[in-house]
């Protein structure tokens, strides 16, 4: 299988997992939707089947637009199917990972179809991107999921070294940023990267 052909499966099977995780959850009484009534899973069912059909046609036909209608009908599902408490909520960080996960894959298999011989570089940088924008929502999503606090309640110390955890991760990316910059920027005509 071709490497965009294998990426874009890849969205659309997360997609129609997670749009699966939500209409289960959805059957649950103290979900929005299970206030509705025992019919109210159908509207988590629909959103979800929606959102996978959208990510298909966009994958296969249509190209980039369809991406973000298709990401915002699954969170919908995620959102009116999840339960109050217990069940699948805990894994609601997640499921938002999983969702940017599946609309950067999305883009990287339409990235693919442009790319050429380039498609090294679109890979590197779209399998960065993934792993950044997966990781840092999910561990900011945590926060409130977890019962954690935004202030500081350990002392001065513990403080102090999770702001020089902070500023080294900064640091870092930039520097990151700073080596790895050429290959990541396109030249406006032809689409080549810059030569060194």
């Amino acid at each position: 299988m071709a490497p965009r052909v294998t990426i874009a499966v890849a969205a659309v099977i997360g997609a129609a997992v997670l749009g699966a995780a939500s209409s289960a959850a959805a059957t649950d009484a103290t979900s929005v939707v299970g206030a509705v009534g025992k019919s109210g899973w159908v509207v988590a069912v629909l959103l979800s089947a929606g959102g996978v059909g959208l990510l298909v046609l966009s994958v296969t036909v249509a190209g980039p637009r369809p991406i973000g209608p298709a990401l915002a009908m699954l969170g919908a599902a995620w959102l009116v199917g999840i339960p109050a408490s217990g069940g699948l909520r805990p894994f609601t960080p997640l499921a938002g990972a999983w969702l940017l996960a599946v609309g950067e894959l999305a883009y990287w298999s339409l990235d693919l179809r442009i790319a050429g011989r380039e498609a090294r570089v679109v890979g590197l940088r779209r399998g960065a991107t993934i792993a950044l924008l997966a990781g840092g929502s999910s561990a900011i999503a945590a926060v409130p999921e977890l019962g954690l606090s935004w202030t500081p309640t350990a002392g001065l110390a513990l403080t102090a070294f999770g702001l020089l955890a902070v500023v080294s991760l900064v640091a870092v990316a930039a520097a990151l940023a700073w080596r790895l910059g050429p290959a990541f920027h396109f030249r406006t005509r032809g689409n080549h990267p810059p030569s060194r």
